[in-house]
């Protein structure tokens, strides 16, 4: 199995603050990534984190996507399972949506989050193991079939977008099979530790964001979510451009993470996070209704209590998932289901 490298931490604790932060902060941050949102470029991370991984994967295929779903799997069943006994006393509903990944991931085909919006996710997360399992695994991936899949990539979500179905476009894999296959072209990235090079690299990142932000702030493109779109008649040309637009935010922030987050090492707090992902991934969102309540206790409003509910989802429950990961033994778990399905 490859050895450990700080950056893959980096991406997955960063990726997961963006998401976490993104879901109670908006401007004057949105702007930067427009015409998606910044909780997005997190997703982006993990899912180059996920074909860097699967790259390098030598074990048996099938063996590999158990061992990859059955931690997502648990904590997502688990985390549905308590919502919907809290809902049905609190609300008189079993929140049934939250099951819809858990199905063959489903959810993906619908318009709409699943009532945690979060694990929307999951679903694309089979699709994206079940595609690797039967076809990539076996491909080696050029420059020339990472254009291609751009190309097709831009066409699929284009559609979405001029049919108004928004969450479908985001949701399907065709949304993120470059970055994908990214990680998989780049799995030979490893550390290079250098001080000079991380500044070089994140002044250029900087300039990127602002200049970004610059162009496309006159085109005041709506709020819509999870695709900004055009403003005023929006036609095929202006949803070919925003689809063009999403897979250059996609692409050139990711590519800046993975070169910033080589040269820099990592520690024992970046691995804490790193580690602790999916259940703060999962879970993050139903807790507002309990960290707002508390945040309000301490700041009555605005970005105080945002930063307030941000921290205790984000250091909260991997604090939490920590102490989870010490009582349950998932490793055990799943190996004893894997020998039995055996």
């Amino acid at each position: 199995m490859r050895n450990r490298v700080d950056f893959i931490d980096w991406l997955k604790t960063v990726g997961m603050f963006l998401i976490v932060f993104g879901h109670y902060f908006g401007e004057p941050y949105d702007q930067f990534t427009q015409p998606i949102y910044p909780k997005q470029l997190g997703v982006a991370f993990f899912v180059f984190v996920m074909g860097w991984g699967l790259a390098q994967e030598t074990r048996p295929h099938w063996q590999v996507v158990y061992n990859r779903l059955f931690p997502m799997y648990f904590w997502g069943i688990s985390i549905a399972v308590f919502l919907s006994v809290v809902m049905l006393i609190t609300q008189g509903h079993p929140a049934i949506t939250n099951y819809l990944p858990f199905f063959a991931g489903i959810n993906v085909f619908t318009n709409f989050f699943p009532s945690n919006p979060t694990t929307w996710y999951i679903g694309t997360y089979l699709h994206i193991l079940l595609l690797w399992a039967l076809v990539m695994r076996k491909v080696r991936v050029t420059k020339s079939l990472i254009l291609l899949v751009l190309l097709f990539e831009m066409t699929i979500r284009t559609i979405w977008i001029d049919f108004e179905r928004l969450f479908t476009g985001y949701m399907l894999i065709s949304n993120w099979m470059t970055v994908f296959l990214l990680g998989m072209y780049m799995y030979q990235q490893k550390d290079n530790r250098s001080n000079l090079k991380a500044m070089m690299v994140l002044l250029a990142w900087a300039i990127l964001l602002f200049t970004w932000a610059s162009v496309l702030n006159p085109f005041n493109l709506t709020k819509n979510f999870p695709f900004r779109v055009a403003a005023v008649d929006p036609t095929l040309i202006s949803s070919i451009v925003i689809s063009v637009a999403i897979s250059f935010v996609y692409l050139g922030n990711t590519l800046l993470a993975v070169k910033l987050f080589s040269h820099i090492p990592t520690n024992r707090v970046v691995r804490f996070f790193s580690r602790n992902t999916i259940v703060i991934f999962i879970g993050h969102m139903p807790l507002y209704d309990v960290a707002e309540p508390i945040a309000r206790l301490f700041v009555e409003q605005g970005w105080g209590k945002r930063a307030i509910i941000v921290f205790i989802m984000y250091v909260g429950l991997a604090m939490v998932s920590e102490l989870l990961h010490k009582v349950i033994d998932i490793n055990k778990l799943k190996m004893n289901l894997w020998v039995r399905l055996n």
